[in-house]
């Protein structure tokens, strides 16, 4: 095998080891996201007495006051590409294994501020 040919293979290796990891902390935020949708986001009481309707779709939570029609301003949590959790076009970093409690209270605080509640 020529040199080429070795550089090369070990050039698509570590390609291939880093799509995998970029997949594999995507699909974990991704995760985290669904488990603060499921557990924190969709059966508060308080967001509904605010009028603030949620959902999510795998990879982007969107919260919004639907009785304000076209004139509210909704707030969008999504995963970006690396697998970090951007909020509003701020990112707050990826979703570590052990940060998760962090992660939330964050995510909560951002909620909170953007809707004034």
């Amino acid at each position: 095998m020529s040199e080429f040919d070795k550089a090369l293979g070990a050039l698509e290796a570590r390609r291939a080891e880093e799509e995998a990891e970029r997949k594999r902390r995507r699909t974990a935020a991704c995760a985290f996201l669904k488990g603060f949708y499921e557990a924190d986001v969709a059966p508060s009481r308080k967001l509904k007495e605010h009028g603030i309707a949620a959902y999510f779709d795998g990879a982007r939570l969107v919260l919004e006051r639907p009785d304000e029609g076209h004139f509210s301003e909704g707030m969008a949590v999504v995963v970006g590409e690396q697998g970090e959790i951007d909020v509003g076009g701020k990112s707050l970093g990826r979703c570590l294994p052990g940060d998760e409690a962090a992660k939330k209270n964050e995510l909560i605080a951002e909620i909170i501020s953007h809707f004034s509640l």
